[in-house]
């Protein structure tokens, strides 16, 4: 797929929505880009805990993608969600396997990458995006970023922000999400997906 349908395809979602979701967030975003998948069309289906993209090689050590986003028949969107940094090469690696098995997987049109990142976190936390651009060019497949920064949450006394202190993941909130594209034409586009003045 080409960069330009690529962009098309990933601002079809509400990221706003994200700026709601306190925690890991990991299983909420996969939620929300399936039912949002599944709502634009009675053609659309998901395959959560996508099948290995290697057949036939044993259960041990074997990669799988979070989930599949289905058109008809057949994969459509090969999807990852990864929080932390030293693991986004692997899961760039994860969805050219699924591109590369042309046979088990006939119809892929790209891969798309969720990477959350908090700004003043802990190391494994911090930002190697260049990499991860640099990397999925030398793989020369049809791939987005999506790019999900956040910060430290300035909490007050409330009930919930008292919840939100226990838990390492709770006080931060987004600041920003971008998205990085590199399609079959090897365009690249870069953008920002946050609007916050459509979250009410």
């Amino acid at each position: 797929m080409i960069s330009a349908s690529i962009e098309n395809f990933i601002r079809m979602f509400y990221w706003d929505i994200i700026t709601r979701m306190y925690g890991n967030s990991h299983s909420s975003i996969i939620g929300l880009l399936s039912s949002e998948w599944i709502k634009k069309s009675s053609n659309h289906s998901v395959l959560d805990g996508a099948p290995s993209p290697f057949v036939g090689k044993g259960r041990k050590g074997q990669k799988k993608a979070d989930i599949l986003l289905c058109k008809g028949d057949k994969p459509f969107i090969v999807v990852e969600v990864e929080t932390i940094v030293s693991k986004y090469l692997e899961k760039i690696d994860s969805i050219a396997a699924y591109m590369d098995n042309t046979k088990d997987y006939a119809g892929v049109a790209f891969g798309l990458l969720v990477m959350l990142n908090y700004t003043n976190g802990a190391d494994k936390y911090k930002h190697n995006w260049h990499d991860a651009k640099e990397y999925a060019i030398s793989k020369d497949i049809p791939i987005a970023f999506i790019f999900i920064e956040k910060r430290k949450a300035d909490l007050g006394d409330t009930v919930l922000d008292r919840l939100k202190r226990r838990n390492e993941y709770y006080p931060w909130e987004t600041s920003s999400i971008d998205y990085w594209v590199y399609g079959s034409d090897r365009k690249i586009i870069e953008g920002n997906l946050l609007k916050r003045s459509n979250v009410n």
